[in-house]
């Protein structure tokens, strides 16, 4: 039995159309590795991020059980409430911008590596 080759079908199958093809899986896998690294700085920044807050609202404590402790000097009792409450503040909003960096970057990067970048593979 004779099987007829269409030229177009041979040239869609040529040595250079596999080395193109090659060419893209390494870049492909190339941008998925470079992907993977960029989760895990991001995931080592978020938990260095944690830890900085939950430390610094240790800290805050401290300023709050400083004040209670200069009860007898209403003008330092005062100072310490003032600047412990606006470091809260900044820590709260420090806090939000960690978990809002966890939502949409890591979680959303992480997504993209494994039902986009690796469905090139499959």
């Amino acid at each position: 039995m004779t099987v007829k080759l269409d030229f177009e079908e041979c040239l869609k199958d040529s040595p250079r159309f596999r080395a193109e093809i090659e060419l893209v899986q390494t870049d492909v896998s190339e941008l998925e590795t470079r992907l993977e690294k960029l989760v895990k700085q991001c995931q080592a920044m978020l938990e260095a991020g944690r830890v900085y807050c939950q430390t610094s609202k240790s800290f805050v404590n401290g300023l709050r059980d400083l004040g209670h402790h200069c009860s007898g000097d209403k003008t330092m009792e005062e100072c310490l409430d003032k600047f412990s409450l606006k470091l809260s503040i900044i820590l709260e909003a420090q806090g939000e911008v960690i978990e809002t960096t966890q939502k949409s970057v890591k979680t959303k990067l992480q997504n993209f590596v494994k039902e986009s970048v690796r469905c090139f593979f499959i």
